[in-house]
């Protein structure tokens, strides 16, 4: 855990702080006992449990640093009673009130979906949350009802961004442009009674390079007025592509803009997608 990790800690707990109902917050170390007193029940108890760092799926860009978290909410009630019911709806409550505050103040931001983790939603929301469920129950200890969440932030920003044309269509997310190889076409010709043949060297051939990142903005029509902006290039002809690290490529048209799935949404909206461009000359 870092400082930033901390700062999300920090907000998660004033968030829960503000629920009506809960009388005292705690945040306390992975696995750590935590004895609250009874005149400070209804208590939530906060504790880390543990980080990863994402990148979105074939963009190996931009790490993103998400720290997973779980939040109790004890009393001494005991399933079935009126007191159980009311830890239900305080429980209830903290969840709706972190829900409403996904960025934490600043502290948290969109990032790439987990793989394969479907009990956190939204999968890539600045804060991501589970389900309400009723802990083990230790005797002579209070009642717990917990929920995970994550939450977390970009770690390692991209350096540069594609431009085509000197339009700069890609900077809204992490993207990469892997270039193929060159080619050169040659038309060989044979003769019959002789060894060999004759190579006929007809200049440089096109190669294709592929673009896959993701695009994001704040709200689905500014998302639509970008993909109608990078579909307007789909018209045969050549343009002037210039990758993330600044190196011009001449002549290249857009072939294909691919949406990879719907859109995903948390505080923005994320679009992942893939480029084919073909360089028609060098």
């Amino acid at each position: 855990m870092n400082l930033s990790d901390l700062e999300i800690l920090d907000a998660l707990s004033k968030v829960l702080a503000t629920v009506p109902g809960v009388r005292s917050v705690r945040v306390a170390r992975t696995g750590e006992t935590v004895e609250i007193p009874l005149s400070r029940l209804v208590a939530a108890v906060v504790e880390p449990a543990g980080v990863e760092t994402l990148t979105w799926p074939e963009v190996p860009v931009a790490r993103y640093h998400l720290l997973r978290w779980r939040v109790s909410v004890m009393d001494r009630a005991v399933p079935g009673t009126r007191a159980f019911e009311s830890l239900v709806s305080v429980a209830e409550a903290c969840r709706a009130a972190v829900s409403a505050a996904p960025t934490m103040g600043g502290a948290a931001e969109d990032g790439p979906p987990l793989p394969g983790d479907g009990d956190l939603a939204p999968p890539v929301g600045a804060t991501r949350l589970g389900p309400i469920r009723l802990a083990e129950t230790v005797p002579g200890r209070p009642t717990s009802l917990a929920f995970d969440g994550a939450s977390g932030y970009g770690s390692e920003a991209m350096i540069g961004a594609a431009s085509l044309d000197d339009e700069m269509l890609f900077s809204s997310g992490p993207h990469v442009v892997t270039v193929g190889s060159p080619s050169r076409r040659v038309k060989d010709q044979t003769f019959n009674g002789l060894a060999g043949g004759l190579a006929l060297d007809l200049g440089d051939g096109p190669r294709e390079i592929v673009q896959v990142g993701v695009l994001s903005a704040s709200s689905a029509e500014a998302l639509a007025m970008t993909e109608a902006a990078i579909e307007s290039f789909v018209d045969g002809r050549p343009y002037t592509l210039t990758t993330p690290s600044g190196v011009d490529y001449l002549n290249c048209r857009l072939e294909r803009f691919e949406r990879s799935g719907p859109p995903q949404v948390g505080t923005r909206w994320h679009q992942p997608y893939r480029i084919t461009y073909r360089q028609l000359t060098r």
